[in-house]
């Protein structure tokens, strides 16, 4: 006997927006609440819907945050991806550690210091979470950002080998955490601009940052 086949979800211009409503609204409550500290009713009341349409479209906070994540991982990617396209091709030769790390970091500084930046709720919420990240269920779901880590990681393993893996794993673990700190909360950019910031300036305002994160990786080189 044939199975018999589930229905087909339709989906609809109105459905497509009304879901990217509420991701929107919990990209904003995830980044400034935390998952622990935002319920389905937040995001509902965020987004401007009823609580119905939230259950129907998502079910529950688990994977609202699942989708909310999903959503823009693909640009994430292709934006970091761009940026070290963009520094290959202003480099006479091989990009040095500290070309490597601003390659890395400053697409995000850019996007949380731009308010119309499509990645900018994004880059907040998922730093915010990633204090979440012991939480067993949610786990899983941020263990999908490590596709972001490893564009740093293979480029340093490929033009870097010296550094030795275990070494170079453990200096961008400290490059990351460092870098979830600064864009968190665009306060840091502000006190570090002295309230002034503009995203023109911000190789600028970082370089003492990336110095130091390039002279960390630097020394993690294995001896010769």
């Amino acid at each position: 006997m044939a199975e018999a086949k589930k229905p087909r979800e339709r989906t609809t211009a109105r459905g497509d927006a009304t879901r990217n409503q509420i991701l929107d609204a919990s990209e904003v409550l995830f980044g400034s609440n935390g998952y622990l500290g935002t319920s389905l009713r937040d995001i509902a009341e965020q987004a401007g819907v009823r609580m119905g349409l939230v259950h129907y479209h998502f079910g529950n906070k688990h994977e609202i945050l699942d989708a909310a994540l999903e959503r823009k991982l693909g640009l994430l990617r292709e934006t970091i991806a761009a940026s070290f396209a963009q520094a290959d091709e202003k480099a006479a030769g091989e990009l040095d550690l500290e070309a490597m790390v601003t390659a890395f970091i400053l697409p995000f500084l850019h996007a949380v210091s731009t308010d119309e930046d499509p990645l900018r709720s994004y880059i907040i919420m998922t730093s915010h979470l990633m204090s979440s990240y012991r939480l067993p269920e949610l786990r899983p779901i941020l263990g999908k950002l490590s596709s972001i880590s490893e564009i740093l990681v293979d480029r340093l393993k490929r033009h870097r080998p010296e550094i030795g893996e275990k070494n170079l794993l453990a200096g961008v673990y400290l490059i990351e955490a460092a870098l979830i700190f600064m864009v968190q909360d665009s306060g840091f950019l502000d006190d570090l601009s002295q309230n002034h910031h503009s995203v023109g300036r911000l190789e600028d305002i970082a370089q003492p940052a990336l110095r130091f994160f390039a002279s960390g990786l630097e020394s993690l080189q294995n001896p010769s």
